[in-house]
């Protein structure tokens, strides 16, 4: 929990760094670094949700009575998650085609606009990404409804709605997070997305255990 803690306010703080404009050879390793780290973390949160799909299933298997409902949600819910995961990976695989897995400074503080804008519009990447989001969200919420704790962390995780800005103005969702960032920042953010839709799928399938009929 507290590495978990450590990479998000140091996220946080990079963030701020590159939004005022300062970015350099040393902003640009520490993104790296941070990336790194949420992979690592993001693999761990992978495997613990094997274990429970696990724990579910043979408890569904053992006692259908009480189980098998909980089975079907937690295969329902883990597809939702995967569709998610796809397409954030796209986005990313689409940021390592233009600058490399582990480009050098130059091509890494190089921004990605042209891949998620047309102007100052969504390309059509940028809307599949922003459908892929949309989609989560409105077809995850029955389930997360009875399960308040993981329902609250998609909320805040995943919500695309236009965001205030430093100067009070209502920034698009997508310009807000992606537009004029180096492509480092843009990936890194990404992988703490995915990490994201792990932590509310572990969240979710350790509730689904608690109360497996709803």
């Amino acid at each position: 929990m507290k590495k978990y803690l450590y990479i998000l306010f140091s996220i946080a703080l990079l963030f701020t760094i590159t939004a005022c404009n300062f970015f350099n050879k040393q902003t640009t390793e520490a993104f790296d670094a941070i990336e790194l780290n949420v992979e690592a973390a993001s693999l761990d949160k992978s495997k613990e949700i094997e274990s429970l799909m696990k724990t579910i299933t043979d408890s569904a298997m053992a006692n259908p009575a009480v189980y098998a409902s909980a089975y079907n949600h937690m295969n329902e819910f883990h597809t939702k998650s995967e569709r998610l995961l796809t397409e954030l990976q796209h986005v990313r695989g689409l940021i390592n085609d233009q600058v490399g897995e582990s480009g050098d400074f130059e091509k890494m503080d190089e921004d990605t606009d042209q891949l998620l804008f047309n102007g100052d519009q969504p390309s059509e990447n940028g809307a599949r990404f922003i459908k892929a989001f949309q989609d989560y969200n409105l077809t995850a919420s029955d389930q997360l409804f009875f399960f308040p704790e993981a329902e609250k962390m998609a909320q805040n995780a995943f919500s695309i709605e236009d965001v205030t800005n430093r100067d009070g103005e209502n920034v698009e969702w997508l310009t807000y997070n992606f537009k004029g960032f180096p492509a480092i920042a843009s990936k890194t953010k990404i992988a703490m997305m995915e990490n994201d839709v792990k932590n509310v799928e572990s969240t979710f399938l350790k509730a689904l255990i608690e109360k497996p009929q709803f």
